[in-house]
């Protein structure tokens, strides 16, 4: 793999060649983007860090549960569906939101697992439950009438 382009610390990547340090099939975390072509990168346990090629990884997906700071979402249901909300804190068991398409003003806090039911990633692939579906084919059809 290539050098990517706007890396955030913490983010993951799958090791596809191992080495004495990270064995292949490990997920391991970019500690600081330096720019090289061996930054350093946190052991999944973050026991210890060492540096390794871009080569010898993949990027791993991203999940909502993978949300950072500066980090968009979007709101998967209800009236507020589509509006844009910036990450301002990742706390233990917790994110705070902006407002709805004012990223300088603090919003809510949602938990991880309301993070996943009602919002997904800018640009990720979009992904609803059936329940969600139904919701925005009812409001849907309740505007109609």
């Amino acid at each position: 793999m290539n050098r990517p382009t706007n890396l955030k610390e913490g983010e993951k990547f799958r090791v596809i060649e191992g080495t004495v340090y990270f064995k292949k099939g490990k997920i391991i975390s970019l500690k600081e983007d330096d720019g090289s072509d061996y930054p350093y990168f946190w052991s999944e346990d973050m026991s210890y860090f060492n540096s390794m090629r871009w080569s010898y990884l993949e990027p791993l997906p991203k999940t909502i549960r993978d949300a950072q700071v500066g980090d968009v979402v979007v709101v998967l249901v209800g009236k507020n569906r589509g509006s844009e909300h910036l990450v301002l804190e990742r706390l233990q068991n917790t994110v705070l939101l902006s407002y709805a398409d004012d990223f300088k003003i603090a919003g809510n806090i949602f938990t991880f697992d309301e993070l996943e039911e009602y919002f997904t990633l800018k640009d990720a692939p979009l992904t609803m439950t059936a329940e969600q579906v139904r919701d925005v084919l009812k409001e849907y059809l309740t505007k109609k009438d």
